[in-house]
């Protein structure tokens, strides 16, 4: 073999990406002396520097710039490219030696570099001199397993008995006999020759290793061995003292620059690291070397999964952006997004949330998501949403926009980062519409200009987005009829029936259960208290109402009176739906669909409710008995249901019934999974959506 096929054989990983593309090998290992060439093809009138080591330790340091009339002959530049380094001293000869030959500017190996020469072993070796009769490759020596491909052409079916060692030690054994497409699309076999040693116990990290595989049969390396993993110092409490007692010494403004600099580049290192191992980039990456970055185009994602190699067997991922934790006893939107994180996961997703407007780490929040399954991404480790897109570049598979805020800010980087990731804008409600309404209820015209700038903006999602959920089936209309283009996918939460176990006799009063937070909940509860109680009391006075909700203000507080109970904040909802027997929603604005609806009728707590807080629902026949626009209706629907009687025992198996059949883990999964691959709703033929307008 020639200096020049010699080198060839090692060409790629003489050839790191960013270094110009250089050549060479490390050809005589001797007691006295080490030689061999190097050459940087890029520019061959430059002579390489090399550093040479011995088991880890520096013996010398040489210029490539020797003549020899072999390399000349074989068109390496002008032949003045060979080094030879004289051992002071030689080589012990009852020592164990791993010669390394590096190039000083990047720390590179020389081709036929780390050499392995075992104790009492003659030191007149050429390490390219004995090649296995058979094809293969060392391809990935991490902290806990080892992988390649190793095949005998002469018994094209069969698998090669391959050893392990680590230091001179055999630590396992096994045959290359995985298959793996690329083996097989390259004619390699029948493409079971791939090999992968799992090591338990990962690799001592403080410990130096030297990795060989070698066939059983005949003792040659296969190409790419030996690998060296260099052993690591501990970050202990020895060397975080070390570095704050050198950074409390920096004086200098010119030092402390340099040192602000360097701090700051090894800690950009170490977050990308981070994001790294978050995304299991490293497993994508060897994946697409066989089929390319996944494509979610029409038929739902990646076929044949469990035909690949284990090591590119990677799960999907989904990155979820909400404005703030999820805190499912105060809102909605809460419920709904923790409801579509779980399915996601059901459906074989990795899930990732980020809350856009705080990232530092909530741990009582993040311990109730990653009890789930679900992480967290926030500081120190990241400090924006456009910081984990970046770091986690092409490593999504679906980014989940919840609310217009964020598809506004984060759409067209979910683009950019995202590769060819499925992006989902949950519109959660349409919040132009909600303001609209407001507008029109309270005389404010300045709101108008914010609902059309709203309108826009969720508008444009829509259109940008792969594909657009709402939980409202009246959105849904709306949106389709306006956005033609947009992909719109009705998809509800999950809501688990919990029936109140406390008899109805046993039970008095309602309750209006609302986030105080939401300015269509404020009015709704002044409107209840002022308008549709005094016509109730004044056929019944001895009905009860109770006022519950998160984030009450004062003047909802000043409702309070003899007959008007204000709870506030209850993490529980039980209580209330065991004391009352009905809750009432007289939204007079607002959008989307209404969590305490149904929450209530997920108690068996029949709802009385305005137009505004059914719509979307689809409710049935015998539900809609109870969905009244005026302030007498409300009322006398109040006092005809706490009567009790066969009508309210008819809204009890209603409600349970409507819940159980449309706000089911199943649904949503089937929802998403339909968002996700693509299809798109067939909508079959029947009357246009009732037009959604302010006030109506």
């Amino acid at each position: 073999m020639s200096v020049i096929e010699r080198a060839a054989a090692d060409e790629a990983s003489a050839r790191p990406i960013g270094a110009g593309a250089w050549r060479g090998h490390l050809d005589v290992v001797e007691r006295d002396r080490i030689e061999g060439w190097a050459l940087d093809e890029t520019d061959p009138d430059r002579r390489l520097r090399l550093r040479i080591t011995d088991n880890g330790a520096l013996i010398g340091e040489v210029v490539a710039d020797g003549y020899r009339a072999d390399l000349r002959a074989a068109g390496a530049g002008d032949g003045c490219h060979a080094f030879s380094l004289i051992v002071p001293g030689g080589l012990a000869p009852d020592q164990r030696h791993t010669i390394e030959v590096r190039r000083v500017d990047d720390g590179r190996n020389l081709p036929g570099s780390p050499f392995l020469v075992a104790a009492g072993a003659p030191l007149a070796v050429a390490p390219s001199a004995v090649a296995p009769a058979w094809r293969g490759q060392l391809q990935l020596v991490a902290g806990d397993r080892v992988e390649g491909w190793a095949w005998d052409e002469r018994a094209r079916n069969s698998s090669l008995a391959l050893a392990l060692i680590d230091n001179g030690v055999v630590i396992a054994r096994g045959l290359a006999n995985r298959y793996r497409q690329d083996l097989a699309e390259a004619d390699i076999g029948t493409g079971r020759h791939a090999f992968s040693f799992a090591i338990p116990d990962g690799f001592a990290p403080r410990e130096r290793h030297v990795i060989q595989v070698i066939g059983e049969t005949d003792g040659c390396e296969i190409p790419g061995s030996p690998v060296i993993i260099d052993a690591r110092i501990p970050f202990d409490a020895v060397l975080e003292q070390t570095i704050a007692n050198a950074i409390g010494a920096i004086g200098a403004p010119a030092e402390r620059q340099h040192v602000l600099a360097f701090l700051a580049a090894q800690t950009e290192r170490l977050l990308q690291h981070h994001a790294d191992a978050d995304a299991g980039r490293e497993a994508r990456l060897l994946r697409w070397r066989f089929e390319g970055p996944p494509d979610h185009g029409g038929d739902g994602g990646w076929v044949g999964e469990s035909e690949l190699p284990p090591q590119t067997q990677t799960t999907r991922r989904a990155l979820v952006i909400d404005d703030l934790m999820p805190a499912a006893d105060q809102e909605a939107a809460a419920v709904a997004i923790l409801s579509h994180m779980r399915s996601l996961r059901a459906l074989g997703f990795e899930v990732n949330f980020v809350a856009a407007e705080s990232l530092a780490p909530e741990p009582r929040a993040t311990a109730a998501l990653q009890a789930q399954g679900i992480r967290c991404c926030h500081t120190p480790f990241y400090a924006s949403v456009e910081e984990v897109l970046r770091r986690q570049r092409d490593c999504f598979d679906v980014i989940y926009l919840h609310r217009v805020s964020n598809a506004a800010k984060y759409l067209a980087l979910a683009r950019r980062y995202g590769g060819k990731a499925r992006i989902l804008y949950s519109v959660a409600d349409l919040h132009h519409l909600r303001l609209a309404r407001q507008a029109d209820v309270e005389g404010r015209p300045e709101l108008l200009t914010q609902s059309r700038q709203l309108r826009l903006a969720e508008c444009s999602a829509a259109i940008a987005a792969d594909a657009v959920i709402t939980h409202s089936s009246a959105e849904a209309g709306w949106l389709r009829q306006t956005v033609q283009h947009a992909n719109v996918h009705v998809i509800p939460w999950a809501v688990a029936p919990r029936p109140t176990p406390v008899p109805w006799a046993d039970r008095r009063g309602i309750a209006f259960i609302g986030n105080f937070r939401f300015a269509p909940n404020r009015d709704a509860a002044a409107f209840l208290v002022a308008e549709i109680l005094p016509k109730v009391w004044r056929a019944d006075p001895s009905i009860d109402c109770l006022l519950v909700g998160a984030s009450m203000p004062e003047e909802i507080r000043k409702l309070a009176g003899p007959r008007v109970r204000v709870l506030g904040y209850l993490a529980d909802l039980a209580d209330v739906f065991a004391r009352v027997r009905l809750t009432v929603a007289p939204l007079r604005f607002g959008a989307g669909v209404k969590g305490k609806v149904l929450e209530s009728l997920a108690a068996g707590v029949p709802c009385v409710m305005t137009p505004i807080a059914a719509e979307g629902l689809g409710l049935p026949e015998t539900l809609r008995d109870a969905v009244s626009s005026d302030a007498q209706s409300l009322a006398e629907d109040i006092l005809r249901l706490h009567a009790g009687g066969t009508m309210a025992e008819a809204m009890v198996s209603a409600g349970l019934a409507f819940i159980s059949t449309h706000y089911t883990e199943a649904n949503v999964e089937r929802g998403l999974d339909d968002a996700i691959s693509g299809r798109r709703v067939r909508q079959a033929p029947k009357a246009a959506p009732r037009r959604l307008e302010a006030g109506a």
